[in-house]
């Protein structure tokens, strides 16, 4: 791995300095075709490649921020410009998309929707997660879409033990009538304060475990004096769960709580989210209790979820959870395998590195009727302007 590649698919992030669980999945899975490096900055990438060379983008806000640490338009139309030249100079862009618009620190402003049209303006192949977010963001861009598909955390053999934290918050979850599970940041967009209000509404007798991070003082606050309100039957973890250790938890649970905002700034959400703890829990095959979005939707498809009117809240959705819970919790669960999943979104983005750096292929000219899924097992084509349909065989990856 080179943090600094003259060529192959670099992928710019602060990964491994910055533990992404995301982007130690596609390492650990990344196939012997898919030369994969990592650039912590567009500095950090030489404007002409040595050999065929792929940048390939993902979340944008770190790539426009000014000396301060704010993102400007300025410094968007810096990085647009960066990108220009490189491509200029060889490279080719492609852009993952895991959500449209940067998701913490605050509401979007008009220099993320600066930043993020401009990509989609520029870059060669867009690639998402899901056939419903490639349907939104063909109304954006008129560069070709690929459907990559997606892979929660999976759990791997070289964990180590379980951390005492974590054994306490598995004593929680197991010593609980019926356990509700909310895990990874949290951030505004959740508007966790509301989902325990709604929990203390809409509930008797369950418990809810809300695991991981918050940098917000204020919403933290909100978030402890409204899991007070409800008696014992909240606990809040404002700590970061080890991702190699989460799937203890998931598998416990009988529900995992996702909600997300989708008012004012948040709407954005109702056409292209990408919900890594949905991933994750459907991974280890715990029930979801979500928002009914376009991409929740496809993802839970032939999963046991309990999707919720955005506009209505997850009470009723986590009173429905509550009363159909029966004990004892059956002891078999199916697992998915989340292997599979990132070997086949691994693949894709092999064939994708294959196709924008042979020799005969020149600089793609975009066009807005080619949304495809990559050809093979588990997959679908279908075009901008008309309605997904399934194939034979589709299911590995969608």
């Amino acid at each position: 791995m080179s943090t600094s590649p003259g060529g192959g698919w670099v992928a710019v992030t602060d990964y491994p300095a910055w533990p992404s669980p995301y982007f130690a999945e596609l390492h650990r899975h990344a196939p012997p075709g898919l030369p994969l490096g990592f650039a912590s900055s567009l500095t950090a990438i030489p404007g002409r490649p040595t050999r065929p060379g792929v940048i390939n983008l993902h979340r944008l806000k770190r790539l426009y921020r000014d000396r301060g640490g704010q993102r400007t338009l300025s410094a968007a139309r810096t990085m647009l410009d960066q990108l220009q030249a490189l491509r200029d100079g060889g490279w080719r862009i492609v852009w993952t998309v895991h959500n449209l618009l940067p998701i913490d620190g605050g509401p979007p402003r008009d220099a993320d929707w600066y930043a993020a049209l401009g990509v989609l303006g520029i870059a060669d192949t867009v690639l998402t997660h899901t056939y419903a977010d490639a349907l939104h963001l063909a109304r954006l861009t008129t560069a070709p879409i690929i459907v990559a598909g997606w892979g929660g955390l999976s759990a791997t053999a070289d964990a180590g033990p379980v951390p005492e934290s974590v054994r306490v918050l598995l004593r929680r979850l197991r010593a609980a009538p019926c356990s509700m599970l909310a895990m990874g940041n949290i951030t505004p967009y959740k508007d966790l304060p509301a989902a325990v209000e709604a929990f203390t509404a809409h509930t008797r007798r369950a418990h809810l475990l809300i695991a991981g991070p918050c940098r917000d003082e204020a919403l933290a606050a909100d978030l402890v004096a409204a899991a007070r309100r409800c008696g014992g039957r909240v606990y809040v973890h404002p700590q970061r769960v080890p991702p190699e250790h989460v799937h203890h938890l998931y598998r416990v649970a009988d529900a995992a709580l996702c909600p997300y905002r989708v008012d004012g700034p948040w709407e954005f959400f109702t056409g292209v989210l990408y919900p890594g703890s949905i991933g994750t829990a459907l991974a280890f095959g715990t029930p979801v209790i979500a928002p009914h979005l376009p991409a929740i939707a496809e993802m839970t498809t032939g999963s046991p979820a309990r999707l919720y009117p955005p506009d209505e809240g997850p009470g009723p959705a986590m009173a429905a959870a509550e009363a159909a819970h029966q004990r004892p919790r059956p002891r078999l669960r199916r697992v998915g395998d989340s292997s599979a999943r990132w070997r086949a979104v691994t693949a894709v983005y092999r064939q994708t590195f294959e196709r924008l750096t042979c020799e005969n292929n020149p600089p793609a000219t975009t066009s807005r009727d080619n949304v495809t899924a990559s050809p093979g097992p588990g997959t679908r084509r279908f075009t901008s302007t008309c309605s997904p349909h399934r194939e034979e065989g589709e299911g590995c990856c969608a």
